[in-house]
């Protein structure tokens, strides 16, 4: 999270470290991301950018929580949906950038989901409402959880870096992920897949 004073700064400054900080995240794995050439290109020096942010990962967890967040808020409002739900809601709006400016953002995003990445996520989705007020009849605790999204956030990675890649269709990124999700729902009841 940003620190105090990043909410302190004028919003045009703030929107400029966002926007450069959203352009190196789009051409770079994180890995390889610059703090310097964020602060460089917002006007910063590189030590005044920790002022701003703790680290790289701190600015980087802000992006895409600011990024997911429309949709994370629609998806609040929900409760008593399948599991399903919220797994192909967030498969329909990370597939929707296809063609448009911020599909750079989603492919290093879901390039850049590594164990830890994954783990964080699910730990995080084991306990928010998002998917605690979904329908209590398939996924009883807060394990439970916790692998659905980890399986889920893998897949979702799979399917829509092979359609952004050109190897699936639309259609049949659709029909894999939905394959997915029957297989685990089919798990998740004790049922033969």
């Amino acid at each position: 999270m940003p620190t105090e004073k990043f909410f302190n700064l004028p919003k045009e400054k703030q929107e400029s470290i966002l926007k450069c900080a959203f352009n190196e995240f789009s051409e770079n794995d994180f890995d390889k991301a610059s703090i310097f050439s964020i602060a460089q290109k917002s006007g910063f020096s590189r030590s005044s950018f920790y002022c701003y942010f703790k680290d790289k990962n701190d600015i980087y967890k802000y992006l895409v929580y600011n990024f997911l967040k429309p949709q994370l808020d629609k998806l609040q409002t929900t409760s008593n949906k399948p599991a399903k739900y919220f797994s192909q809601s967030m498969f329909e709006y990370l597939i929707s950038f296809h063609g448009k400016s911020e599909q750079a953002f989603v492919e290093k995003l879901l390039k850049n989901m590594n164990p830890e990445n994954i783990h964080y996520i699910a730990y995080e989705l084991q306990s928010s409402p998002l998917l605690v007020n979904c329908d209590s009849s398939k996924l009883k605790t807060s394990y439970d959880i916790y692998i659905f999204s980890s399986i889920i956030l893998c897949n979702i990675a799979i399917v829509i870096l092979n359609y952004f890649e050109g190897q699936l269709t639309k259609p049949q990124a659709e029909k894999y992920f939905e394959r997915v999700i029957q297989i685990i729902e089919n798990s998740v009841k004790g049922e033969n897949v």
